[in-house]
């Protein structure tokens, strides 16, 4: 064979080669992600079409927990009055869904108070979104001294509407907030959290004074962290009975039950949403 047609069936070897490298699939290149506006999951929005509870639910406190607020368990509470920056006249007003809404004389939660510091600068609520928020976050910082503050994160823009790149945080009503946890030093930004660093206590603490307000619709939390908090709730006195209208887990992942509810992407932060106010509606949808 001669050395001018070898090179030729070299050539043509390596050219198919090649082509087979370029049809088979392509890996993308990996981008890094801005935790502190993570995208919602899909399994988050499947539960968009899911009926909120009939009864709001609202978590007794037991007694020595009892300085996380004087709201836990009392069905006739009242809503602070929210602390925004700058200060405001109008009240906010919250139009359509989640996942499609409007936001009005927004609130915007201060950059730091009691108990929290808020990172994004998609931090517009709804009055009660901000006056919640404020209000459980106080109550942490007093029932625990010398903690880092809490890290909240998205909330929604101004004026409401598509917040990339999440699927819902449209009208004032969804909030991002990091776990907390048993590290040492303030976090400035979301951070995996597993069972070595979880301040399952203070985490509850936080979850509780919500609850127990009756104004919370949905918690997203990914699976393994609810089973961290269950369990330890267990432990300390609680039972299945009492929990089992706050927590999906141990039904699974899968099964619409509870008001905290498994969405994958979720293991540095949970998602909070707030039902409606009262006065907004029919023009806010839950």
């Amino acid at each position: 064979m001669s050395r001018t047609l070898l090179r030729a069936l070299l050539f043509a070897l390596l050219a198919a080669l090649v082509a087979c490298a370029d049809a088979g699939p392509q890996r993308k290149k990996r981008r890094g992600v801005d935790r502190m506006v993570f995208r919602d999951a899909p399994e988050e929005n499947a539960y968009e079409k899911i009926p909120l509870p009939p009864q709001r639910v609202r978590v007794q406190a037991r007694a020595h927990t009892a300085t996380v607020g004087n709201v836990a368990g009392v069905a006739n509470f009242q809503m602070p009055a929210p602390l925004c920056q700058p200060p405001k006249n109008q009240p906010s007003r919250t139009i359509g869904p989640t996942t499609d809404g409007q936001l009005q004389d927004a609130c915007r939660i201060p950059g730091q108070g009691p108990g929290y510091i808020a990172v994004s600068p998609n931090a517009f609520g709804t009055d009660n979104t901000v006056a919640l928020l404020e209000m459980a976050a106080a109550q942490v910082n007093r029932q625990f001294e010398g903690v880092p503050a809490i890290v909240i994160g998205a909330i929604s823009a101004e004026n409401g509407g598509f917040l990339k790149p999440h699927k819902s945080h449209q009208s004032g009503r969804d909030v991002d907030i990091a776990y907390m946890r048993t590290t040492k030093g303030q976090p400035k930004r979301f951070e995996l959290t597993d069972a070595s660093n979880l301040d399952a206590e203070r985490t509850w603490a936080f979850l509780e004074a919500l609850l127990s307000t009756g104004e919370v619709g949905w918690i997203f939390m990914d699976y393994e962290i609810q089973a961290l908090l269950y369990e330890a709730l267990l432990d300390n006195g609680w039972t299945e009975q009492a929990l089992a209208p706050v927590f999906q887990y141990p039904a699974g992942a899968t099964v619409p039950r509870g008001v905290i509810r498994h969405a994958t992407g979720h293991a540095d932060h949970f998602h909070v949403r707030f039902r409606c106010p009262e006065a907004d509606k029919p023009d806010c949808v839950d």
